[in-house]
């Protein structure tokens, strides 16, 4: 017999633990990709219960249901999709009442609706007892107490969600007093909904038009109720119609005191308050908590910062050290592939252009952009996603907040550019913890500025070879003047293109978590390095090849007849103004896919090998043709000009817009340009 199948979205304010409940209920079933037409990541998976296969989405983590961010458009938009049979919404238990306010929001929505109290433990652990019976009552919807990091209440959680679809367990879901004065716009409204053909959740509709919801009020003001997900409603609504009704919202919304907003909010908090006084109990008289305790140090006016610089400079050296001797061992077993399958093609007598283009090309390319991204993307991810669940993350995004603000932007900002250093692609990625649209776009722009592993790593090979014992003090003063140039691109971002735009940010600060390893492991190397990686190999590869056919054609050709030998003539120009010769320019140009293969690249537009295969020759060579500026300038150009491939890619994932990917390239680029040219100039009148 087919299996009754039930959709069932997860909802839930961030950080109260509905991924661990995705995963423990879906195990390795499950998918991660964007909601379409949204830059907002899901998962989907799929479990089986008691012959049931139920489908799971885990929907994005948000505070309310306004509509004010992608995140609560996507979630809102699937709930009243109609969609998922049920909705499952993971409250913190910890911090029930200001959980409530998107539970209410929800139960405005649909019926069909089961709570789970999660964090039960730590109620417990902070002196405190909730009834979850009484809970029940209030809310009328079923609520399951739950341990999700133990999977305790899991099986009764699954149990209350089937009988809540197939009718076992009926539902009455609370709904909110807003007073006389919205109640009585509320049934006016609800009124002319009737008249026009708007069946279902007048009262919900009533509701946002009042809040002059951006999404509701622009699908009635444009005449399509598509936009909103009512159309099924009343597809025949004339848009003048619609229309009417949004300017009878308008009067009405003006002439309530103090604003009809505001009142909305405030009774849905003062509703909240009540029911989580009548449903909790302390238990042990109220006294400072252990997250509190260390908060006093943490987040303290004069310890956060050496604290906040020393987490920092913890993970920027295990990335560093630990990329370093992981990108040995890669690199190490990537030439013995490599060895091997060059001698079976030399075995079976295959022709050069094979063995090159797919060795020296393909594979060559391949191995070197896994062996400089693989290894600092894990550590740090895995060393953010561990920070998360202590709860160290925010706090640190918190004490970065103040000289953020100088610059227009937040204390987010600087986590990517923290995780910029071990690779600008998880620098962009992490922008989406920022809320605001205009401070996430300063994040991404300004993230490929930041020196990554790849650049530091290949950068300290040429510095030293290039500088002697000079090598410390100039590799310094790279990494401060990438952090320089960050943070004035952003203060010229948030002058220019989004000048005007609010840059404050809403933070949670959760209690401090013994963190669940296998969580952490699960969110960091699969949901993110695994995928991460595949598009960067995708990329990689191809490029590697173009790269070695620009050097092997015609075969036998001398250097100067090469594709290689004529883009070093045609860039020569371009870069003559900052102190860049036509072979710098062209190595640079080859360093797309990843900037740790810049060595062979230069040896390549030198004329020194036809691959990018690892030599020692440029570096021997090069010191003895570079005079000091001219390789400081390089230098300077090298760790600022361009993102890798992978990481405009990653730009392009981020944002769906041809139009920031390009500024993503550009405003790095630009920024070098203008800071080789000063420290080229400024170099030169200083008489270096």
């Amino acid at each position: 017999m087919a299996k009754e199948a039930i959709t069932v979205g997860l909802a839930g304010n961030p950080n109260v633990g509905k991924s661990v409940i995705f995963n423990a209920l879906t195990g390795g079933r499950q998918h991660v990709g964007n909601w379409p037409g949204k830059t907002v990541e899901r998962a989907e998976g799929t479990f089986t219960y008691h012959g049931r296969e139920i489908h799971l989405v885990d929907l994005p983590g948000t505070y309310s249901l306004a509509a004010q961010s992608p995140e609560e458009i996507v979630a809102r938009d699937y709930i009243l999709s109609g969609v998922p049979d049920v909705v499952v919404d993971v409250v913190d238990a910890t911090s029930l009442e200001r959980n409530l306010n998107l539970t209410l929001q929800i139960l405005e929505l649909t019926d069909q609706v089961v709570v789970a109290l999660n964090l039960m433990d730590e109620v417990q652990r902070q002196g405190w007892e909730i009834d979850a019976e009484a809970l029940q009552e209030q809310l009328g919807v079923p609520v399951v107490p739950t341990v999700a990091t133990d999977k305790k209440g899991l099986p009764q959680l699954v149990a209350a969600l089937v009988d809540v679809v197939t009718g076992e367990r009926s539902t009455s879901p609370a709904s909110v007093d807003y007073g006389l004065t919205v109640e009585g716009h509320v049934e006016s409204l609800r009124t002319d909904l009737d008249k026009v053909g708007i069946d279902q959740r007048k009262r919900w509709v009533a509701l946002r038009l009042l809040e002059d919801d951006p999404e509701v009020v622009g699908a009635f003001r444009a005449g399509d109720l598509t936009e909103c997900c009512l159309a099924d409603d009343a597809p025949s609504i004339s848009p003048k119609t619609l229309r009417a009704i949004v300017r009878k919202a308008e009067r009405l919304r003006e002439s309530t005191r103090p604003d009809a907003k505001v009142e909305i909010v405030r009774h849905r908090y003062e509703f909240a308050h009540d029911v989580v006084h009548r449903v909790t109990r302390r238990l042990r008289p109220d006294e400072e908590s252990l997250t509190e305790r260390i908060d006093q140090i943490v987040t303290h006016r004069v310890w956060s910062w050496p604290i906040t610089l020393a987490v920092f400079l913890a993970i920027f050296w295990i990335t560093i050290e630990g990329g370093e001797i992981a990108g040995g061992w890669l690199e190490a077993g990537s030439s013995w592939v490599i060895d091997g399958v060059r001698s079976w093609l030399t075995g079976i007598q295959a022709p050069w252009w094979i063995t090159g283009a797919l060795v020296d090309g393909f594979l060559m390319g391949v191995a070197t952009v896994i062996a400089v991204m693989l290894p600092p993307m894990t550590i740090l991810f895995t060393a953010f996603a561990l920070l998360e669940d202590l709860g160290l993350l925010p706090r640190l995004a918190f004490n970065m907040d103040r000289p953020m603000q100088v610059l227009g932007s937040q204390g987010k900002q600087t986590l990517t550019w923290g995780m910029s250093f071990g690779c600008n692609v998880t620098g962009v990625m992490a922008s989406r913890i920022i809320e605001s649209k205009k401070t996430q776009l300063a994040a991404i722009l300004t993230s490929p500025l930041i020196i990554c592993s790849g650049g530091y790593g290949a950068g300290i090979a040429l510095v030293i070879a290039l500088f002697g014992d000079r090598a410390l003090p100039v590799m310094l003063s790279l990494v401060l003047l990438s952090l320089g140039a960050a943070s004035l691109a952003t203060l010229i971002l948030n002058k220019t293109l989004f000048r005007g735009e609010p840059g404050g940010f809403v933070l949670e600060m959760p209690a401090y978590r013994q963190p669940k390893w296998r969580q952490v492991a699960w969110r960091a190397l699969v949901d993110r390095v695994a995928h991460t990686m595949w598009r960067a190999v995708e990329f990689a590869g191809p490029a590697s090849l173009l790269i070695w056919l620009l050097g092997n054609i015609p075969p036998g050709a001398p250097f100067e007849q090469t594709p290689v030998g004529w883009l070093v003539r045609a860039l020569a120009p371009l870069g003559r103004l900052c102190g860049l010769t036509g072979e710098m320019i062209t190595a640079l140009l080859f360093t797309w896919p990843a900037k740790e293969i810049v060595v062979p690249a230069l040896a390549m537009t030198y004329g020194l090998q036809s691959t990018l295969v690892e030599s020692p020759g440029p570096l021997n060579y090069l010191p003895q043709v570079w005079e000091p500026l001219s390789s400081y300038t390089f230098m300077v150009f090298f760790m600022l000009y361009l993102p890798c491939m992978v990481t405009v890619w990653a730009i392009w994932r981020e944002t769906r817009s041809l139009k920031w990917t390009l500024m993503g390239v550009l405003v790095p680029l630009t920024t070098a340009s203008v800071i080789t040219l000063l420290v080229y100039h400024g170099g030169r009148l200083l008489g270096f």
